[in-house]
């Protein structure tokens, strides 16, 4: 009996004992899930904090992106300011830019169309100085600095309609600054000569400043003469050739503009075109009623076309003379003339200083007769001075051959006649008129 009784409570010692470590277990449990909860939200409060603090992971992300944002913007900035700058500087703008404050006189008035009312000197970018007549504009095809080539167009300068249009190009007259800012050499207004081998200038035998009058040959038959002769289109030894109206005047406005002058003056861009007056039965005489265009033209290279837009060739010395003269000779703004010797001799001095070296040499771009302005035949925006047609001049020639005397002179290449060059001196009797003689206007203010 006593035996079972121990039986018994050992039975419920361990039934007791078992429970004990039973619940001693599931407490352990219990306090290591609170631990494990209490660590997760330490971790989870690190880790938010990191992601999402003032200086966590997204907000480090955040600064990097605008800070990339910023570099690209201002990498982006720093390109459209040299590209801006590059770009005023090829068009003759110093500075950088493209603010209207920095574009020069010539820019703004090319782009507003600026119709001038009266004569007025404007600058290019590079300081350089040039003198526009009343009634001319600036066209948007023009150079935006003098060693470009500066063209003006006749709006209102000419009451003429089938004038209007025309345009003419600057030569200065005098140093101009070049688009690198370097200084040109000298430009003076003379008769030259130029080397058959590189086209430099030799030393001219008549400065304008030093013309007194008397006539000085070059390679000794030709000539520039002060006293104004309307010409003579006889054939022969009573032939004479047309000279300068105003040589004078011309010689004077050409003058600094710090002397009183215009500091330069113009040449057509293009070989004359017809613009109105001349029909199929004009003589000698009637050519003081016409009057000529300088403009892209269609060529005809026979027969007399008369149409407005056609090029201007067939045409004697003395009749070119009138036609040139009469062009504007209503106007009060410019005198228009004939190419002289002096005008043409300069103008290939400042395109070989601007532009072309050796320009004096080069030789026709065509071998027909073609339309104006449609050659490759451009310096400076000049169109044909070394190709198209021969171009009469008011020069003087004594040379001689056979039975006629030949006093008229032209200058220039021609199509398909590559021995004949933009410097040389050829003459020609007072009545030829023929598809490959034509002439060119000059204009002073």
């Amino acid at each position: 009996m006593e035996k079972q009784r121990n039986r018994n409570d050992e039975k419920n010692h361990r039934k007791i004992s078992k429970s004990k470590r039973a619940s001693q277990a599931g407490g352990i449990t219990l306090v290591a899930l609170v631990i494990t909860i209490i660590v997760i939200i330490i971790l989870a409060t690190v880790t938010i904090n990191m992601a999402f603090g003032d200086d966590g992971i997204i907000k480090r992300a955040e600064q990097a992106a605008d800070m990339y944002a910023n570099d690209t913007a201002y990498t982006d900035q720093a390109m459209a300011n040299a590209t801006a700058y590059l770009d005023e500087m090829l068009n003759g703008v110093t500075g950088g830019g493209t603010d209207d404050s920095e574009k020069s006189e010539v820019q703004k008035a090319k782009e507003a169309g600026t119709v001038f009312d009266e004569k007025t000197v404007i600058t290019d970018g590079e300081g350089n100085k040039i003198t526009i007549p009343k009634g001319f504009k600036i066209p948007t095809d023009s150079g935006d600095t003098v060693q470009q080539g500066i063209v003006i167009e006749d709006v209102s300068a000419s009451t003429d309609s089938a004038v209007q249009g025309s345009q003419y190009v600057w030569i200065p007259v005098g140093t101009f600054t070049k688009d690198d800012g370097s200084a040109s050499n000298e430009i003076k207004l003379g008769r030259y000569t130029f080397s058959k081998t590189d086209g430099t200038t030799t030393t001219p035998l008549q400065y304008a400043e030093d013309y007194a009058g008397e006539p000085v040959a070059i390679d000794s038959d030709f000539t520039e003469t002060i006293t104004y002769d309307s010409g003579n289109e006889s054939q022969g030894l009573d032939g004479r050739n047309a000279t300068a109206k105003n040589l004078a005047e011309f010689i004077n406005s050409t003058k600094a503009i710090e002397e009183g002058g215009n500091g330069g003056y113009y040449i057509g861009r293009y070989e004359a075109s017809y613009a109105s007056g001349a029909t199929s039965s004009s003589e000698v005489g009637d050519y003081a009623n016409c009057k000529a265009a300088t403009k892209v033209s269609t060529a005809y290279a026979l027969g007399m076309a008369y149409n407005s837009g056609t090029l201007w060739n067939n045409i004697t010395q003395p009749a070119a003379s009138k036609v040139a003269i009469n062009t504007y000779e209503e106007s009060d703004s410019v005198k228009s003339d004939l190419m002289n010797s002096y005008a043409w001799d300069t103008a290939i001095v400042y395109i070989q200083e601007a532009s072309t070296p050796n320009y004096a040499n080069a030789t026709s771009k065509n071998d027909s007769l073609s339309d104006t302005g449609t050659n490759s035949d451009e310096v400076c925006k000049i169109n044909d001075m070394a190709s198209n047609v021969f171009e009469w001049t008011t020069e003087h020639s004594s040379g001689t051959g056979s039975s006629n005397a030949f006093p008229c002179v032209t200058r220039g290449g021609n199509y398909g006649n590559s021995y004949h060059y933009t410097a040389v001196r050829s003459y020609s009797n007072a009545a030829s008129s023929v598809s490959d003689f034509g002439f060119r206007i000059i204009l002073y203010v």
